[in-house]
Parts: structure tokens; C-alpha cells; sequence
């Protein structure tokens, strides 16, 4: 027990002496404070929180340590005076070890916590004194818990125990031992092997028990409250699916090309493309497609193709009768929702529009 005090004191003390050096280190210089072009961000602004946030948590926890301080003093002096009685008298080291308890105990009970208020500056310097007093506490709650468990192994004869592995073994497996196999011994001898009666093992009893636990909340929440089928959630899958590669195209705009592009006719595309054809188009083809310099693009006539493939190629790769490849200055995207603008433009024949051109007829 001597061996045993002396090394947990020795083990308190080298605690004490790093704490305060931590909190010693922790402290700034007046010149570390003058040669500081800035001051560095108080640590509940680096923690995202409000001083006052800071000092409630920091308040409770080392509420918390002091509770817990107390149960094991109050645990430890309880241990120590059981031992005593046990060996017979307590020696110097046992008295001092209780009138320190004694004395710890009362002044973590008196100690006065104020209420705080709604706006409480909380520094740098004190978090860290407040934190090195938080970590005396936990180191004296370690000492105190290394001692009592000391003494409940001198008090209290320790049976041998079995390996942690040995009883997890036996829990999960429920096999009788080796030295008593002979109880669940069968009459089967199939040249030379036996077999013995063990029981199931529990976790596979356990895990068939859960599967039919679960059918039946899996049986309940398809069948009765509306849970997706196969063909429903299959369905969702697809458009889901569809959604991401839409978003994906979307984002991805040299990812459209002739070969895969489609006629758009969401809104948000519509009006892209009308925003497209009136910055860069009308000065060719008129308001409304009508024709100008350009032909009619509202009639069924067409020089080249007039579905979406032919107009995205049109537009993107330009003609010989003059117009330019805009593909040099939108992107496939773009080409894409004012070629789908132009297929829905409403037709505007002659004497409004220009007299058709081209042999190719695409009806509307």
C-alpha cells in the first residue's frame, strides 16, 4: 500500500508540474504583444460560438468535473476507511491521504458559481487558465479512480478471469466445454466421428428471430402504409437518372453535339434562346423570324434541314450564303435552346414575311 501511494502521489504531482507549465507557456509577453501587428481571433470566434456561448459550455463542463471530483473524494474516503478497518489502523500516509479528501471535498462544495450574464466578455488568456483548471481537475479525478480501484484490489480477493475473447466465444457460440462433452454425446458413429447435441448458436438464433422481425414491419410497410413497389421505385430510379444527366449536360454545355441534341421545350431553354435570337439574330432575320437579309424562319420551307439536328448544324457550323459559325461564340448549349426557339416561332407568311426559299419542307 506504501508502493501504492507513493507512485499515484508521484504520478499527481508530475500532472501539477506539467499544468503549470502548459498554463505558464500559455501566457503572451508584453513584447510578443508589441511586436503583434494584429491581434489574433479570440477562440470562440475560431469555434464559431459568442463569449457567452464559450463560458456556458465551459461553465458546465467544469460543473460537471467538480460533481464528479466530489463523487469519487466522497468514493475514495469511503474506500480508504474501509481499508483501514480492514488492516487493522491507518498509518501516517492514510491519515493525510483523508484529511486531504476531507479538505478537497468541502472546498468543491463551497465553491460559489455566479449566474451569468447575457453578455460576458471571455479572452484568450482566461479560457486557457480555465482550461489548465479543467485539466487539474481531470487529472485529480484520475488519481482519485487509480487509487480506490488499488485499494479494491488489496480489500478484495480478484478471481481468476477468463480472457475477454473466451467469454465473448462462449456468449455468441453457447458450446458446451471440452470437459463435459460426454453429457451431449449422440449414439451416431459414422466410422469413428461423433456428433454432439450443442445448441444452436445464439447469434444465429438471434439473427433468424430479427429477420422475422423484420419481414414483418418490411411485409406491413409495403402491403398496408404505401411503401414504394419495385415498379414504382424503378420508375423514380429513372427519373432521377434522367434529372442528373440533364443537370449534368447542363453543366457541361460542349458535352451537346449534333448527333445528340434534343428539342428543348422547357421554358427557361425557350427563353434563353429568345434572349439569344434577339441580341444576335434579328438584324438578319427580322422580329419574329419574318426574313430580312436572312430567309423566313417561321414558314415550312427550308435551305437546309429544318428538325433540331439541321438548325443546331446550321447555326453552329454556319452556310455558304453567308452566315457565320456561331459556334465560335456560343456554346452547344446555347446553339441548342435558340435552334429550339426558332422551331416554335409562330408562322408569319407573306406579304409579313419574306417569300419562302428552299425545297426542303418541314411542316410545324
Amino acid at each position: 500500500m506504501k508502493t501504492l501511494l507513493i507512485r499515484n502521489s508521484m504520478k499527481i504531482y508530475f500532472g501539477i508540474i506539467a499544468l503549470l507549465a502548459a498554463s505558464t507557456g500559455f501566457s503572451l509577453s508584453p513584447e510578443a504583444d508589441q511586436v503583434a501587428a494584429a491581434p489574433d481571433p479570440t477562440i470562440y470566434e475560431q469555434l464559431g460560438m459568442t463569449s457567452t456561448q464559450l463560458f456556458l459550455v465551459m461553465m458546465i463542463f467544469t460543473i460537471l468535473l467538480v460533481i464528479f471530483a466530489i463523487v469519487s473524494a466522497v468514493s475514495l474516503k469511503n474506500a480508504t476507511n474501509f481499508w483501514m478497518k480492514q488492516k487493522g489502523g491507518p498509518g501516517a500516509k492514510m491519515i493525510l491521504l483523508l484529511v486531504f479528501l476531507g479538505l478537497t471535498g468541502t472546498s468543491f462544495g463551497a465553491e460559489p458559481l455566479e449566474n451569468p450574464t447575457l453578455e460576458i466578455p471571455f479572452s484568450n488568456e482566461a479560457f486557457y487558465i480555465w482550461l489548465t483548471f479543467d485539466l487539474f481537475l481531470v487529472f485529480f479525478i484520475l488519481f482519485m479512480l487509480n487509487t480506490m480501484n488499488s485499494l479494491v484490489k488489496n480489500v478484495v480477493p480478484m478471481k481468476k478471469r477468463k480472457p475477454f475473447w473466451a467469454k465473448w466465444s462462449k456468449a455468441l457460440t453457447d458450446a458446451a466445454p471440452i470437459e463435459s462433452e460426454a453429457s451431449i454425446l449422440l449414439d451416431h458413429d459414422y466410422d469413428g466421428i461423433k456428433e454432439l447435441d450443442n445448441n444452436l448458436p445464439p447469434w444465429w438464433k438471434y439473427g433468424f428471430y430479427l429477420t422475422i422481425v423484420w419481414a414483418i414491419f418490411y411485409f406491413g410497410y409495403y402491403m398496408f402504409f404505401g411503401g414504394p413497389l419495385q415498379e414504382e421505385e424503378y420508375l423514380t430510379s429513372m427519373a432521377e437518372g434522367e434529372a442528373e444527366v440533364a443537370q449534368y449536360i447542363a453543366d457541361h454545355p460542349e458535352l451537346v453535339t449534333a448527333d445528340n441534341v434534343e428539342l428543348m421545350t422547357d421554358e427557361k431553354s425557350l427563353s434563353e434562346g429568345r434572349t439569344i435570337f434577339t441580341e444576335r439574330c434579328v438584324v438578319c432575320h427580322m422580329e419574329g423570324g419574318r426574313g430580312g437579309v436572312g430567309p423566313n424562319l417561321t414558314d415550312e420551307f427550308w435551305i437546309y434541314d429544318g428538325d433540331i439536328r439541321g438548325v443546331f448544324t446550321t447555326v453552329s457550323e454556319g452556310a455558304q450564303n453567308g452566315m457565320i459559325a456561331w459556334k465560335t461564340q456560343l456554346n452547344a448549349r446555347e446553339i441548342q435552346s435558340v435552334s429550339s426557339y426558332l422551331l416554335q416561332l409562330d408562322p408569319i407568311l407573306p406579304p409579313e414575311g419574306q417569300e419562302p426559299k428552299g425545297d426542303n419542307i418541314f411542316p410545324k
